[in-house]
């Protein structure tokens, strides 16, 4: 016993030195802007970011390179690191034998895409941390995601500190064979690569309605018709699944066709939506959804928050309640956009945050983070902090238990251990019934009432998550887009205002001055609340552009700026100059300027994220139409015939390329609008769901900067009417007689608009 005290006594010695050391040196990642990178600048590791420099040391010392990928708000990260980067035996192992190199997959999407893809093919699989070990011609021959520190350690894992040794002893004996067979493995990625991306000059068709149909048919079955979403746990949100359905149902209606495909449509994104409002997914308290649920009822999620989860569902929420005016979804839609505008914006500039941490301190007396500890209430600290005659309300309608509500098996790390995540079935009637309150409003005051308690405690007295506070252009991109749809279909200013201050901080501070290239990232100097680059500006990447111009389009809708649509239209022709693939037509994800990155890919599948070929499809129907740019529609051509052996074979992994697809064979309407007073007849278009639409307005007061590129507008202008209204309805630049009243409108627009 004696000998365990003091043996446990000298580990905290070393422990306490190690700390202390640790908090001492610094290195050279402290001088970076990410502050993912920054996270390990207190590591031993003696880390390089992807620089020319760490390229050099590793060739001119010949040691292989080991590359970690990741992110700020990744919680497997944060736990590699402090078991293995923080770790003094295992950072020497590093240090003396490896150049250790750093990435944060935000900022350099580019780096993380070839290496991801380069262990999916080896191992089915994929994920972050992503650990890659590379030749100095930065050619991978190992690679998987999150290692235990040693093969002693849980999850059955082989061991970091043994891979490593074993990696370098193969260095140090074989490296030739090492990189002819890793320049081998990178020559046969990029042959089936391009074998993926071959496209079919041969067929005289392009894609047909099967591939629409088999899409749909696919969500149906996979459908959870009790809890809403695709498949079982791990559940994510996937808004491209839902946008899909819309569009598929708006569409369906227009054609006079089955009556049940639209319905089912619906009837499966409200669902999923309210089941997310309603669950633990979506922070109950200060708003804004999680990540992903770990289980089916959308209950115990992983607890970080994204911007581009929040840009995304926000479209979803807006079109939904533009449909079935269901004002729980409504309601959502509105605390969504309090939280980001609260939470993850700039005020003084306007942009958008990258993320808010799964893992912060329970308290401010702590010194190790937990999962979900900002989220989560114990029973009797409800009871401590609630007035007594609201606890038991409160833990009712919340399912609060007094040894917590979260199933062991959706917490491995007993992180949550009889702590409750707040979920409710929204069933109002039920509560009131059991405690014999005098009505629903009474109950809502009650909770009202506990919500701010409880909302004040946490910002007060939990240390909140960490913050990434890094602006992505593609992020705000979609985040604009959501402000957009939301502005629209709840005629609220305030969220158009917002939006157009975002915009704004893309063309100050995501244009670069001397190029005009759109950039991928910035940062803000907290001190002097400044906008702030890396030391080379990296510029945007296709996602970028593809979600700014998506944005810009979107936001045009709402405030009818035809300055954005100008700008998106340069901004287009900038994207089909650097990034398109004129032998497989369609886009690189990278311009090719970069000679580090060894592959220059090409995204096919939706995700987190809506792949980017597929909104440049969107954008180029879309420009195409408001322009009446021929060029780019026949670019479109191009992008579906280059698709079309995926789509036919797997339409479910592109559903944003679908919806497009069935949006141009659908056709597009055309709304053109001159009027003196054309606010009511704009907002009836707003708040109306039809997808397939674009709107101008040749208001006398506007400086139609649009005529000036599409010509075919001045046919539409009428000096000798004056102030008279007319209103042209048009099906791909087939138009019948104007309208003058916003009565007549409705009987030639009602039709086409979906509603439930």
């Amino acid at each position: 016993m004696l000998n365990h005290w003091r043996a446990r006594n000298f580990s905290l010695i070393r422990l306490g030195l190690n700390m202390a050391e640790q908090k001492r040196s610094l290195n050279r990642l402290a001088n970076e802007k990410s502050s993912y990178l920054q996270q390990h600048a207190h590591n031993p590791v003696n880390w390089y970011a992807w620089t020319p420099d760490a390229f050099e040391k590793s060739r001119k010392e010949n040691k292989p390179i080991f590359l970690s990928i990741g992110y700020s708000t990744c919680h497997w990260c944060h736990v590699m690191e402090h078991e293995s980067f923080e770790n003094n035996e295992i950072a020497k192992i590093l240090n003396d034998h490896y150049v250790a190199i750093k990435v944060d997959r935000e900022e350099r999407p580019d780096v993380d895409q070839v290496y991801m893809k380069y262990l999916q093919s080896t191992e089915g699989g994929g994920g972050w941390p992503l650990s890659v070990w590379l030749t100095p011609q930065l050619q991978p021959f190992f690679a998987g995601t999150y290692f235990p520190p040693t093969s002693e350690h849980r999850y059955g894992r082989p061991g970091f500190k043994e891979i490593l040794v074993k990696l370098n002893e193969a260095w140090s004996t074989k490296s030739n064979e090492i990189i002819n067979g890793s320049k081998d493995s990178i020559e046969q990625l990029a042959t089936i690569m391009d074998k993926r991306a071959t496209t079919t000059e041969n067929n005289s068709d392009l894609l047909t309605n099967t591939s629409i149909e088999t899409c749909f048919a696919y969500f149906a079955n996979d459908f959870d018709d009790d809890n809403g979403g695709f498949g079982t746990r791990p559940k994510f949100p996937q808004p491209v699944n839902f946008n899909f359905l819309l569009t598929h149902a708006a569409l369906s209606h227009q054609a006079k066709g089955k009556a049940d495909v639209a319905k089912l449509s619906i009837d499966m994104t409200q669902l999923t939506l309210k089941k997310m409002s309603l669950g633990g997914i979506n922070d109950q308290l200060g708003k804004g959804f999680h990540r992903y649920s770990t289980d089916d009822l959308w209950h115990v999620p992983h607890f970080e928050k994204m911007l581009y989860d929040q840009g995304q569902i926000a479209v979803v929420l807006a079109d939904t309640y533009s449909i079935t005016k269901d004002e729980l979804i409504g309601q959502t839609l509105r605390d969504l956009v309090s939280y980001v505008e609260h939470d993850l914006r700039h005020s003084k500039h306007g942009g958008f945050y990258c993320a808010e941490d799964a893992d912060s301190l329970p308290t401010k007396n702590d010194t190790k983070k937990k999962e979900g500890a900002f989220y989560a209430w114990n029973y009797d600290e409800l009871h401590k902090l609630l007035p007594e005659n609201h606890a038991d309300i409160f833990c009712y309608y919340y399912q609060c238990k007094k040894n917590g509500n979260v199933d062991p098996m959706q917490d491995p790390h007993d992180e949550l251990k009889n702590q409750n995540v707040l979920i409710t079935d929204g069933n109002h009637q039920a509560t009131v019934e059991k405690f014999q309150l005098k009505n629903i409003t009474e109950l809502k005051e009650i909770l009202s009432a506990c919500h701010k308690i409880l909302l004040n405690y946490r910002n007060e007295n939990r240390p909140r998550p960490h913050r990434d506070e890094k602006f992505l252009a593609s992020w705000n991109g979609l985040m604009i887009s959501g402000l957009a749809r939301a502005a629209c279909v709840l005629q609220e200013s305030k969220y158009t205002q917002l939006a157009e201050q975002a915009i704004h901080f893309i063309r100050t501070y995501l244009i670069d001055s001397s190029t005009k290239r759109l950039l991928r990232a910035c940062y803000i100097d907290q001190k002097i609340h400044e906008i702030e680059y890396t030391e080379l500006k990296v510029n945007g990447f296709l996602d970028d552009y593809a979600f700014v111009i998506q944005a810009c389009i979107d936001l045009y809708e709402t405030n009818l700026n035809e300055d954005l649509l100008i700008f998106a239209y340069d901004l287009q022709k900038q994207q089909d100059e650097f990034f398109w693939d004129s032998n497989k037509n369609r886009y690189f994800n990278t311009d090719g300027k970069d000679a580090s990155i060894i592959l220059r890919l090409s995204e096919d599948h939706d995700g987190a994220e809506p792949a980017p070929n597929a909104v440049s499809a969107l954008n180029l129907l879309r420009l195409g139409h408001y322009f009446n740019d021929s060029s780019l529609h026949d670019r479109l051509q191009l992008l579906f015939k280059s698709y079309t052996r995926q789509l036919s074979k797997m339409p479910m992994t592109m559903p944003t390329m679908i919806r497009c697809f069935e949006m141009y064979t659908q056709g597009m309407n055309e709304i053109i609008i001159q009027s003196s007073n054309p606010e009511e007849i704009i907002q009836y278009i707003q708040t109306s769901y039809v997808p397939n639409k674009i709107i101008i307005n040749l208001n006398k007061k506007t400086n139609h900067k649009l005529i000036q590129y599409n010509k075919e507008l001045t046919s539409f202008i009428d000096d000798k009417t004056n102030e008279q209204t007319r209103i042209f309805l048009c099906r791909n630049f087939q138009c019948q007689l104007p309208v003058s009243s916003l009565k007549e409108f409705k009987e030639k627009f009602d039709p086409l608009i979906l509603t439930y």
